[in-house]
């Protein structure tokens, strides 16, 4: 999948999450912080644009590297994701529950998807 179409896609997949963790807030009565939840999905959100970019550049160069270029990529953004569960845990306390649930959530959906996405770019009849 090209990466105009990956953005898109992503975007739209990040708004759904957006929305229905506010309904699943709003219909539980939980006491989390809508807006560390929102944070949590957009920073799950950027590093995979990023990644996928990254990887999917990488593979116009050398298809044989996939498994090099997807590595690199997750490892990225699990390092962006631990620096900000380690922030979020560090200054922010009263929100690390809802942040560090909502992160890996997010962060799962969107590495299922980029995955996806890179796979159909290797096999284009997927």
């Amino acid at each position: 999948m090209k990466i105009g179409r990956f953005v898109l896609l992503a975007s739209a997949l990040a708004v759904v999450l957006i929305i229905v963790s506010y309904f699943f807030i709003e219909s539980m009565a939980l006491p989390y912080h809508f807006g560390s939840v929102v944070v949590a999905i957009l920073v799950a959100y950027f590093p995979t644009l990023l990644a996928y970019s990254l990887t999917y550049m990488g593979l116009d160069k050398n298809t044989s590297q996939f498994v090099g270029y997807l590595g690199t990529g997750m490892i990225g953004k699990m390092l962006i994701g631990v620096l900000s569960i380690i922030l979020v845990h560090t200054k922010f306390r009263e929100l690390r529950d809802p942040y560090v649930v909502t992160y890996i959530i997010a962060y799962f959906i969107f590495t299922a998807f980029e995955v996806f996405g890179l796979i159909r770019k290797l096999r284009p009849k997927f």
